[in-house]
């Protein structure tokens, strides 16, 4: 899960990197937001394949995330991890659909 997050991560970052009108700081909340329920650190270098789509990435952390069983104390972290990959994924989508108009 944390692989597929940071993957999606430096996917983004390199489309926000050749973006010249700074459509994907709408994003950048939440993907703080995940970054940081996940302990991963922003703009981290990562050596793996970049070419994915970074939403449906996300969609499978989350689907991950769901079939995580934790012990009842962890259950906040689990649902707000869930929403934050959900909430980021919907992020991502809004901006690539505008680009594609």
């Amino acid at each position: 899960m944390v692989d597929l997050v940071t993957r999606a991560e430096a996917i983004i970052e390199r489309l926000e990197a050749s973006a010249v009108d700074g459509r994907w700081a709408m994003t950048a909340f939440s993907r703080y937001r995940l970054c940081e329920l996940l302990d991963i650190t922003p703009y981290a270098r990562y050596d793996g394949e970049l070419d994915a789509d970074p939403a449906a990435l996300l969609d499978e952390a989350a689907r991950a995330v769901d079939g995580l069983d934790v012990p009842i104390e962890e259950l906040s972290w689990r649902l707000a991890l869930g929403d934050a990959l959900r909430t980021t994924a919907s992020d991502v989508r809004m901006v690539q659909d505008a680009r594609d108009v």
